[in-house]
């Protein structure tokens, strides 16, 4: 669907990109992204495919400064990659541990108040290029340019338990 583009020593190529739902009321909007990663990273080049729900304003949205990642709609809508940088996580234990994710952005630019969201999936892969640093997390922020409302979401892969 789109022409591959390299950040930061990493490839990405967008898949899918469409609008599913519409005019969701901000009070029915979750915290942030809903994210989805299809395996953990491993020591081959093999494209790791990212699935993104977003919820984005329904208002007239202004154009983005960062374009230096992934176009999703004219210089509206952006997927940005912004490096290997630390998270905190909550683990099984109720434990917060600091884990290295690849942290990306769904970037946009809302001046106006936001009462009604669209739904948007999102579907990319990243490519990390021979000699970068591999990551344990993928972190994914659906940025207003316009910082009032800033959420994100961190997700890792899950390793199915083993069949008995």
């Amino acid at each position: 669907m789109g022409n591959p583009v390299t950040v930061n020593g990493v490839t990405l190529t967008l898949k899918q990109f469409f609008k599913f739902d519409i005019n969701i009321p901000a009070a029915n909007k979750p915290k942030g992204p809903l994210v989805n990663i299809s395996d953990s990273e491993g020591a081959n080049s093999t494209p790791y495919t990212v699935t993104v729900l977003a919820y984005l304003p329904n208002n007239p949205l202004n154009k983005v400064t960062n374009t230096s990642g992934l176009q999703l709609q004219g210089n509206e809508i952006y997927l940005n990659y912004y490096g290997i940088n630390s998270v905190e996580m909550l683990n099984k234990d109720g434990n917060f541990e600091t884990k290295q994710g690849r942290e990306f952005h769904v970037e946009f630019n809302c001046t106006e108040q936001v009462t009604q969201f669209d739904l948007y999936y999102i579907q990319f892969t990243y490519e990390v290029q021979q000699g970068q640093p591999s990551a344990d997390v993928v972190w994914v922020r659906d940025e207003d340019e316009d910082p009032e409302t800033d959420r994100g979401t961190v997700t890792t892969p899950s390793t199915p338990p083993p069949t008995i």
